[in-house]
């Protein structure tokens, strides 16, 4: 139990990395380096962390809403000068989404898994880079969006015609955005590439599987 508790803590801190980790690429890319680690904006991106990889495995109650959110706002209010109000709002919403999908029935899988895959890893990302950036780029959030669609892409890939037939659909969304500048040829080949070993792995692995099946 320790085990699988460490597992999920673990899952946690490494969520919390991956939402700064595009944002701050960006930023070096770019040499925007005028940033300032906020306190409270690590804390509160923290919570969601903590609650969408560790705290929902739990099974809390809504006694336990109100209490996080509570604390939420104890931190938004303590942080009123000196961090953005959308800011504040933003990665809140992120967190009522969280609140939301536990109560939905098992047949509203595919949102969850789109809120938790896409929605707040998209929205989090998005209120660091406000934060640290000063400022949102179409150039930042376009590909953004593109690596975490690809990332839901893969988690539902399981090598059926119509799984093919939506990575064939991402891949040329990608030329079309490169076509259309919103992103660099680079940045098209490595989602691209990216998508592609990813899917065609876990084909791999669910063919493997089948097989020792039968075996």
């Amino acid at each position: 139990m320790d085990k699988l508790k460490s597992k999920k803590l673990l899952s946690a801190f490494i969520e919390f990395i991956s939402y700064h980790i595009f944002p701050f690429i960006f930023i070096f890319i770019h040499n925007l380096n005028n940033y300032s680690i906020h306190g409270f904006l690590i804390i509160m991106v923290a919570m969601v962390a903590l609650y969408k990889e560790f705290i929902l495995t739990l099974n809390p109650n809504k006694y336990f809403h109100i209490l996080y959110s509570g604390i939420y706002v104890l931190l938004a209010i303590l942080s009123l000068h000196s961090l953005n109000l959308f800011v504040t709002i933003l990665i809140f919403a992120q967190l009522a989404f969280l609140y939301m999908v536990k109560y939905l029935p098992d047949k509203y899988q595919n949102l969850v898994s789109l809120v938790e895959n896409f929605v707040v890893p998209s929205f989090m990302s998005i209120a660091l880079a406000f934060t640290y950036m000063h400022f949102i780029s179409v150039n930042f959030v376009v590909p953004l969006l593109l690596i975490n669609l690809a990332t839901v892409l893969i988690n539902y890939f399981e090598g059926t015609r119509q799984d093919y037939i939506e990575l064939a659909a991402i891949s040329g969304l990608c030329a079309i955005l490169f076509l259309l500048n919103y992103i660099s040829l680079w940045t098209a080949l490595a989602i691209i590439v990216f998508v592609v070993a990813m899917c065609l792995l876990k084909n791999t692995k669910i063919l493997y599987n089948q097989i020792y099946s039968i075996v």
